[in-house]
């Protein structure tokens, strides 16, 4: 083939690569324009996972390729249950409903409650967020620093149900690390467990980075109330724990235990753990569209949220309301983390329902 023939074959190749590329972009835009998308909080208003649900949905709606109109709506229930399954059996596959949930893949772990299977609904993106634990600093003999725990005397800890993904965890964690505690559940949310614990009602409670941030470490840490003291594993695809930049100050729950026991943890207990943090942590959020919703929609909206992680009217906001800027697993990688939390080995899954059973 002569040069000038290589160079128009390359040329029609390249226009038609730019073609088809218009023609997608124009059909994701045609697809949204003009209409109204909403999301789907599956808390009550004025939690961690609204206000960062609102100010999500609020900068989301200029990324969407048409720009339309987003509004909120929140659906709380059956610990976050009541939403997820309201996406994928009652609201229309047309991808203007879009689930900004909290706990949803643990309820999708245990198979439990949820009456959709995971792969059904298209996954958007997570949105990775730590755990914070906190201690009342009087718990004899007296906590000062995180190492303190492991002497802990018996001491009350606050949760919200027994099948949450926090009350679960930190079980798990209290059991490897041999403490004494008394389980206390039932609280509505983590502001009225914060409560119990300012009261002295319980003793313990953990929250995530925002709730931490905002309200603990200001009215709690601050004035010696509580100690700090790790917060949740971001564990690694092969099973290994990352540190997290939100606070650089603590240890992870993994680095916590090595530093006291001298050792790394290992059991069926540790596994479960793991599972549980992985579903909860790496991806503590999960930005997901109803069963069946079009193709064009799943793109739109992920190139959506692509370009709000990079947006620093979004990010300025998340760090002034929030002390905190949510971090999402995008893309290809996040799409295979949703597939690898889902995909648990039946004998975790089972571990996992047992041991909440142990406390209905």
């Amino acid at each position: 083939m002569n040069t000038d023939r290589w160079m128009k074959c390359t040329l029609a190749v390249s226009f038609l690569m730019l073609s088809l590329v218009s023609t997608v972009v124009a059909a994701e835009k045609a697809f949204y324009e003009g209409k109204t998308v909403t999301v789907l909080i599956n808390y009550a208003a004025g939690g961690p996972t609204d206000v960062e649900g609102r100010i999500i949905a609020k900068h989301l709606a200029k990324h969407i390729p048409g720009r339309p109109a987003v509004i909120v709506q929140n659906m709380g229930g059956a610990g976050g249950v009541t939403a997820t399954n309201y996406l994928g059996e009652v609201a229309k596959p047309d991808g203007l409903a879009v689930g900004y949930f909290t706990g949803a893949l643990f309820h999708f772990q245990l198979r439990e409650g949820t009456r959709v299977e995971a792969s059904k609904y298209p996954f958007i993106a997570g949105v990775e967020s730590v755990a914070v634990s906190y201690i009342r600093s009087d718990v004899p003999p007296g906590i000062k620093r995180p190492e303190d725990l492991i002497k802990a005397h018996r001491f009350k800890a606050g949760g919200l149900a027994t099948g949450s993904s926090k009350d679960v965890r930190f079980r798990l964690s209290f059991d490897l690390l041999g403490l004494q505690y008394d389980y206390v559940t039932g609280y509505n949310s983590s502001s009225v467990a914060r409560l119990a614990v300012q009261r002295n009602e319980v003793q313990y409670h953990d929250e995530t980075v925002p709730g931490y941030r905002t309200q603990v470490e200001p009215q709690m840490v601050k004035t010696g109330m509580v100690t700090p003291l790790y917060y949740t594993d971001l564990v690694t695809p092969d099973g290994d724990v990352n540190s997290s930049a939100d606070v650089p100050e603590l240890l992870s729950f993994t680095q916590f235990y090595r530093k006291v026991l001298g050792k790394s943890p290992s059991s069926i207990k540790y596994e479960a753990l793991k599972a549980a943090n992985m579903s909860s942590t790496n991806m503590q959020r999960t930005i997901l569209l109803s069963p069946g919703s079009p193709a064009a929609a799943t793109a739109a909206m992920r190139e959506a949220v692509e370009r709000l992680a990079k947006d620093e009217d979004f990010l300025a906001e998340s760090m002034k309301v929030m002390r905190f800027q949510p971090r999402f697993q995008i893309g290809e990688e996040g799409i295979k983390l949703y597939q690898q939390i889902t995909q648990i080995s039946p004998e975790t899954v089972t571990f996992l329902k047992d041991f909440i059973a142990q406390y209905k």
